[in-house]
């Protein structure tokens, strides 16, 4: 047996082993990780003017340091024993939202000036990509940069099977099935926050196409969707029998692209702290 044939027989035994939902979100999370692997964020405006230090900041700090040390705890200690994926698995996608989230927050003073903390999840991703469309922050790789209409992403087709394939699929195919994966998710929410049962009835329907129509998504809103979706509708593979080995190499993928990302911000918040309030914030 070649080389090619072994790890097509090691690839066919783990998608028997597996149920597809599984081998589908570990291939999505596994190339974000990819993506986010050496990601730098550059700052593109002009932020000369100091601002006053706000009282909220140092607890936003401090929640910070508090949820990364408990996602720190747990990856060592999923290494040591597999099984601690079990328990940690179902929220890995949750504690590293927050941990996004607050960093979006603290971003967002240190851009504006501003140090009401109070913005809603949505909005703060608003915010976001308000800075993308505006130019006033860039990426290093150009898919975090891009604002893709949700029409698009909805009505782009994958070749079929193709999302539970592990390897040699094409970098820019499995980017778009990513890319649908949470547009859908985007759209489930609309549909549930609107108290929509289904879109067959005319008037939900033209909601639907007016929604789609000026909606637009970029990849930053990958924590937002994975969170929303464990946090409310579970992620589909959870609770199924699957190896616990299997849901600690997830939990670790995930551990390592939210830490890619989180380095990312962290490094642009520090260069403009510095020019904002004399000083490094994060360390």
């Amino acid at each position: 047996m070649n080389i090619k044939e072994l790890y097509a027989k090691l690839d066919e035994e783990y998608r028997q082993s597996n149920p597809p939902d599984f081998i589908t979100h570990y291939n999505y999370v596994n190339h974000f990780k990819t993506l986010t692997n050496g990601l730098e964020i550059s700052l593109n405006r002009n932020a000369v003017n100091k601002i006053h230090e706000s009282k909220v900041l140092a607890k936003k700090i401090n929640l910070l340091k508090l949820t990364k040390r408990g996602i720190q705890h747990e990856y060592k200690a999923i290494l040591e024993d597999s099984d601690y994926a079990l328990v940690c698995v179902s929220w890995i996608s949750v504690k590293a939202y927050y941990l996004i989230f607050n960093l979006l927050l603290i971003l967002k003073y240190l851009m504006t000036g501003n140090d009401d903390f109070s913005t809603s999840h949505s909005g703060i991703l608003e915010d976001f990509k308000g800075y993308l469309r505006r130019n006033e922050i860039k990426f290093n790789k150009e898919e975090f940069n891009q604002l893709h209409p949700l029409k698009d992403l909805l009505n782009w087709k994958a070749q079929s099977g193709s999302n539970i394939i592990r390897g040699n699929v094409n970098p820019e195919q499995r980017l778009n099935q990513l890319l649908k994966k949470l547009a859908l998710y985007k759209l489930e929410e609309y549909q549930r926050n609107q108290k929509i049962k289904n879109f067959r009835k005319k008037q939900y329907r033209i909601k639907k196409e007016q929604y789609v129509a000026k909606t637009d998504l970029n990849l930053c809103e990958f924590f937002y969707w994975y969170r929303i979706k464990a946090n409310y509708r579970d992620l589909e593979f959870l609770g199924k029998e699957i190896k616990s080995e299997y849901y600690r190499d997830f939990y670790c993928v995930y551990h390592d692209l939210t830490k890619y990302y989180y380095l990312a911000l962290k490094n642009l918040i520090n260069g403009l702290s510095v020019i904002r309030l004399g000083k490094e914030i994060l360390n």
